[in-house]
């Protein structure tokens, strides 16, 4: 959000209430979201190990890009590879 208000030479306070206005959501939840589906892709089409893809998904510890994960998909990163594989 800070880049996107220094591009635009807005606050953040107001670009956050403008991009909430123009997509019914938070950033900061579109944020996750964009990130819990490029992991999904990646827990699917790769065969990287969770702590890889937490990184890559932009997560430092494992730990919370596993907490955020469940939270938002409804299992863990690796029961959602092990599910998605099955039925395959």
């Amino acid at each position: 959000m800070n880049q996107i208000s220094d591009t635009f030479d807005l606050s953040g306070k107001y670009a956050s209430q403008l991009f909430k206005e123009m997509t019914g959501m938070k950033f900061v939840d579109f944020l996750v979201n964009l990130r819990m589906e490029h992991a999904k892709r990646l827990l699917l089409e790769t065969d990287e190990p969770i702590n890889d893809i937490s990184e890559k998904v932009g997560y430092t510890y494992a730990i919370s890009f596993g907490r955020t994960f469940k939270k938002v998909v409804g299992v863990t990163p690796g029961d959602y590879r092990k599910y998605m594989q099955s039925k395959s």
